[in-house]
């Protein structure tokens, strides 16, 4: 019986947290409130909230995760509070955790929360990241590559995203299509193509509409010869919509 009354108790205790951050849901807690009723024994949920409401108050939340990982430790919620904050000093701590590489940390959530400093990750992580077995830990480091793209020459930009393309997964070559596609160098285009003709269907399409949206000489090229080239029906009728679409903007500019 005690330990249904105490189950109970917490229950009620999580019910009255919930319940105020419902009502304040649009006026953040303050940051010391979020603190004191932050517990390890919590559901998973409640702590995600708590902590990403530390997040979001960028250096007096971060002053708060701070304290709670010398109690606590690492924990999956104040990682993710960390990449939130844009704090250097937690940057800092993330960085010193991929270094570390214990067995017990989540690594595709450690990615993704270092994944908005991409223009300021080390090279080391960010090839580790996109060659990584982990397609969670691989889309982070492509979220990565996409904050420092426009930091990349096109030689450089697709040698990273070559690396990728590696294992020939669809969500990760979807992923390097919407890289590439933002933007005009020739070369990209001609990646593009070829990816419209060795990749799966979903990746040929994907790269297609791509091509579609870059809209320069080179891009209508390639989509002149994919009209000509492709064996499957739905994809030659793609390449042939999309390239009109093309030309009609093209002169109605």
């Amino acid at each position: 019986m005690a330990v249904n009354n105490q189950y109970d108790s917490v229950l009620s205790s999580e019910a009255e947290i919930w319940d105020q951050l419902h009502t304040k849901r649009r006026k953040p807690m303050a940051p010391e409130w979020l603190y004191e009723h932050y517990s390890v024994d919590s559901s998973r949920e409640l702590k995600l909230i708590i902590c990403e409401q530390l997040g979001h108050q960028g250096s007096e939340g971060w002053q708060q995760i701070k304290t709670l990982i010398k109690c606590h430790g690492v924990q999956h919620e104040f990682i993710h509070a960390a990449g939130l904050c844009h704090q250097k000093e937690a940057f800092r701590w993330l960085l010193s955790l991929m270094a570390d590489q214990q067995e017990h940390i989540d690594y595709g959530n450690l990615a993704e929360a270092l994944a908005c400093w991409g223009a300021e990750i080390p090279e080391q992580i960010l090839i580790g990241c996109i060659l990584h077995h982990s397609q969670k830990v691989q889309l982070s480091g492509l979220a990565m590559l996409n904050f420092r793209s426009y930091r990349l020459s096109a030689k450089e930009l697709l040698n990273y995203c070559d690396m990728a393309l590696q294992r020939n997964i669809d969500s990760i070559n979807l992923e390097v299509i919407r890289i590439l596609q933002r933007r005009d160098e020739d070369q990209i285009s001609e990646r593009l193509y070829k990816l419209c003709t060795e990749g799966s269907d979903a990746t040929s399409l994907s790269a297609l509409k791509a091509l579609g949206c870059m809209n320069s000489t080179t891009s209508r090229q390639c989509l002149k010869r994919l009209t000509e080239t492709l064996s499957e029906r739905h994809k030659r009728e793609l390449a042939v919509k999309q390239l009109s679409q093309q030309c009609v903007s093209m002169h109605q500019d």
